[in-house]
């Protein structure tokens, strides 16, 4: 989810109204109370700032679009998502999905009508979800949490590099999960985790190695699985304070922990940053971790990636 380079301008067509009724309220996300039109089934109990998921629809922007964003995938490197700015409304051009519409003050998310249907709860909790919570004054990272003895600990790590496996793993054992794929963090007098969406993406091979009871399965493809969480273990999306920070990296055998200095702490966050870059969200944004990295621990946690090790690693970071 790390945005690189621009896009050129799309050609402009005309867009359907926006003045919707306001949906029902379904439960919270990020601390918003999401009021959605669609079925959402990751959501949390509480309460929060109104977020508007109005019905999907036919959509392509009409206004002039600067380019902001846009990520790629390896192995071919080509874009599944653009992101760009009109005014102060940005619009997501996503593959398999099409355009999104994100209106950040308000805040409001707007779907499109075509593609995957099962693909939409996740579309939402993705880049747009990371654009209001940046107009919001979060920090958002390409991390998972979990908590533990009330406290949020943040698992940051590269795609296929177990992040997704681990936060599954504390989900087996017990431990709630704050979230999977984005983390929003909020940095007031005390840092703190606020919960996302009650969901876990894995790869089929995983689920043969762990057990979620209460999960349901969302969504399938050849290389994921997308599960909502038991809903017995979601709680709210108030939140947390933040233990410590967590990079994982991988060993051949045992656990290790050790303190990154602040400079190359922030340095190595950054890449895992979801940043608008433009004045003033870039500078916020660094400055945010910046702040982060002086006040909350920030570990490289090596630990063998093996399934049967898996307990031991969750017992191991548990224990503090």
């Amino acid at each position: 989810m790390v945005p690189s380079g621009g896009v050129s301008c799309l050609s402009l067509m005309e867009e359907a109204p926006t003045n919707l009724a306001l949906p029902p309220d379904q439960g919270t996300c990020f601390g918003f109370q999401v009021h959605s039109a669609i079925p959402l089934h990751c959501l949390r109990d509480g309460e929060g700032s109104p977020l508007d998921v109005p019905v999907p629809r036919e959509q392509v922007p009409t206004e002039r679009l600067d380019p902001v964003s846009e990520w790629t995938e390896p192995p071919g490197q080509h874009a599944f998502a653009r992101l760009y700015r009109a005014g102060d409304r940005y619009w997501l051009w996503s593959a398999g999905a099409g355009w999104t519409l994100i209106e950040p003050e308000a805040p409001r998310i707007t779907l499109p009508l075509s593609g995957d249907p099962t693909l939409r709860e996740e579309l939402v909790w993705t880049i747009p979800a990371a654009v209001c919570l940046l107009y919001r004054q979060d920090l958002v990272l390409h991390a998972g949490a979990v908590e533990v003895d009330g406290r949020a600990l943040l698992l940051v790590a590269a795609g296929r590099a177990g992040k997704s496996t681990l936060v599954a793993a504390f989900a087996q054992a017990g431990y709630r999960v704050l979230s999977e794929d984005v983390s929003c963090l909020r940095l007031g007098a005390h840092p703190a985790v606020i919960p996302g969406p009650a969901m876990v993406r894995l790869r089929p091979d995983v689920l043969s190695h762990l057990a979620l009871p209460g999960a349901r399965v969302l969504r399938e493809t050849a290389s994921r699985l997308t599960l909502a969480l038991d809903p017995r273990r979601r709680g709210t999306s108030n939140p947390l304070p933040l233990h410590s920070v967590l990079v994982l990296e991988p060993s051949t055998d045992g656990f290790a922990l050790e303190r990154i200095p602040t400079a190359e702490a922030i340095r190595r966050l950054w890449s895992f940053t979801f940043r608008i870059p433009l004045d003033p969200w870039l500078a916020a944004c660094f400055h945010q971790l910046a702040d982060l990295a002086s006040r909350v621990p920030i570990l490289t946690f090596t630990r063998p990636l093996r399934f049967e090790e898996l307990p031991a690693t969750v017992e191991y970071l548990a224990r503090g």
